[in-house]
């Protein structure tokens, strides 16, 4: 069996440089997403010549699946790697999140050998034009800017949006625990879990290269978001909370981040809706430019 262990942030570097091979825009490629949610998908990975495999566990329950290697040197070989791996223990071989231009890769060194499918839309990521985050200019986003400009006349001298730091790290935390008892969310798995994945990536702030965002009102939080620069032309939003309550608390914070952090990107990746009615609405509300769509891979003698 192939060499698996949990991920750590000395491996940083490494991820990041075979990602630089492959150049998608899905936030499963993101080594931020990798780690923080490390706990919550049981991540593991090794290196193989010249590739990153990555080996994660499901949510509902089922067998071990696998990323698409990605780096440099013979992705076919890498490939029959992970699929001796997934006899050795027993499973299934299967690869999920593959972009589309890695059908392509994977065709041109494995012909025929795969069947892909898209099972779901609730795993798709939401991107968008950076400049359409910032002026939200437009026809469509017109709602957008209206709750951002009522949003500033209603509290005028009132609200603030500062940059996270180590002094706010905690205040942005609370909001967290604060947010998930108003929303009803505390007891939950997927709370703990993201709770956990939050921990992590507000204990490694600087060594994850985050940058996040506070907004507050009277001086108190009312939303936190976070993200990082991921690709050389996109951004990806890890985190994004806020006071639905509050009109425009939401609008506030996503565009104030992304004025502040988003000027030298194209795109802001926000990530996938998880199948949630009301995220889906919000998130196809700012009309994303394209969908970051992944596929499930498995061999076709496998499929019959």
């Amino acid at each position: 069996m192939l060499p698996f262990r949990e991920i750590t942030l000395e491996d940083k570097q490494k991820v990041e440089e075979c990602g630089s091979h492959y150049y998608y825009h899905l936030c499963e490629r993101c080594f931020v997403d990798l780690f923080m949610w490390r706990s919550h998908y049981n991540t593991q990975i090794c290196f193989l010549d010249g590739f990153l495999l990555v080996k994660m566990t499901p949510l509902d329950g089922g067998h071990d699946c696998y990323l698409a290697p990605i780096g440099e040197g013979d992705l076919g070989a890498a490939l029959d790697a992970l699929e001796q791996d997934a006899a050795e223990r027993g499973i299934p071989f299967v690869v999920v999140s593959v972009a589309e231009p890695m059908i392509e890769r994977i065709e041109a060194v494995r012909p025929g050998k795969f069947a892909f499918s898209h099972d779901s839309e609730d795993g798709d990521d939401y991107i968008y034009l950076a400049e359409k985050l910032r002026t939200l200019s437009g026809k469509k986003l017109q709602s957008k800017r209206n709750l951002v400009n009522r949003f500033k006349a209603a509290y005028e001298g009132r609200w603030s949006y500062e940059d996270m730091t180590r002094d706010n790290i905690k205040d942005a935390f609370g909001y967290h625990i604060r947010w998930c008892n108003q929303n009803g969310c505390a007891q939950s798995r997927d709370f703990q879990g993201e709770t956990c994945a939050i921990v992590q990536a507000l204990h490694n702030f600087d060594a994850l290269d985050l940058h996040g965002g506070l907004l507050r009102l009277d001086g108190e939080v009312i939303a936190f978001t976070f993200g990082c620069k991921a690709e050389p032309d996109m951004y990806v939003v890890q985190i994004e909370k806020a006071d639905h309550t509050i009109p425009g608390a939401y609008q506030m914070i996503n565009q104030q981040f992304v004025l502040r952090n988003c000027d030298d990107v194209q795109y802001v990746n926000r990530e996938e809706d998880l199948g949630l009615e009301g995220l889906r609405k919000a998130k196809k509300s700012y009309y994303p430019v394209m969908r970051g769509v992944k596929y499930t891979a498995v061999p076709k003698e496998t499929q019959a």
